[in-house]
């Protein structure tokens, strides 16, 4: 299996740029599925994630109002925070290391490119950022404070209340690294172009929302996740 090397500071959080979440998430596609660099197609997130990676899959309520979709679990912990609608009141649950819990309301109806999305995220979180997570807790002194055993992803942060990039800490950076690397393996960037030039011969007029819902519909994602790929490939 694949293992990509990329640099690291000094509390394992590594040092990624657009270009190498790009060539990583290609590489992987390349050993995991190489057709799916030769034609444009959707990706099977599940057997990648599950299968090739054996990441563990786990399905609960993470919230009382669906504010996150998923989460990383780096270290077997029995701290999962998790919502029970029965009770309507937060329980901790036992989780092993590099499982994978995904929101229950994801497997409701059209929820499948919102799904697939954020495996892609969780998975990207697993690639990059186990060692910074990651501690061996028979090492640890008494003065020792061990990590937290996972990540949270929330849906979205609202406008209002980003961080210029300039400002962002560890955490932000790894999310932009899952972000990144999910649209980099759902979406590969040299089949998204193939297919683009394919749209633009066979419409020669096209418009932008034409190109939107090509990837959208080719890719198995949603009409924003495409929108976000094409403008991230200085395509529109």
């Amino acid at each position: 299996m694949y293992r990509p090397s990329y640099r690291l500071k000094n509390n394992g959080a590594p040092v990624l740029s657009t270009k190498e979440i790009e060539a990583i998430a290609e590489r992987f596609i390349l050993d995991f599925h190489p057709e799916a660099l030769e034609n444009p197609m959707e990706l099977d997130i599940d057997s990648f994630a599950f299968n090739y990676l054996g990441l563990k899959q786990d399905f609960q309520y993470l919230s009382h109002n669906g504010i996150y979709l998923g989460m990383t679990v780096f270290n077997d912990t029995d701290r999962v925070p998790v919502y029970i609608p029965e009770t309507k009141q937060a329980e901790y649950i036992s989780a092993e290391a590099r499982t994978v819990i995904i929101d229950n309301r994801l497997l409701e109806d059209n929820q499948e490119t919102r799904y697939r999305y954020t495996v892609g995220h969780e998975v990207g979180h697993d690639i990059f950022h186990s060692e910074y997570f990651a501690y061996n807790p028979n090492q640890l002194s008494l003065l020792d404070e061990p990590k937290e055993p996972m990540i949270q992803c929330r849906v979205a942060i609202p406008k209002d209340h980003r961080r210029a990039m300039d400002d962002w800490d560890d955490r932000d950076w790894m999310e932009w690294h899952a972000n990144r690397f999910a649209a980099a393996f759902l979406m590969p960037r040299k089949m998204v172009y193939k297919l683009i030039n394919s749209v633009s011969k066979d419409l020669p007029w096209v418009v932008e929302a034409s190109y939107i819902r090509a990837v959208a519909r080719t890719f198995n994602v949603s009409w924003e996740a495409a929108e976000n790929r094409l403008n991230s490939l200085g395509i529109g």
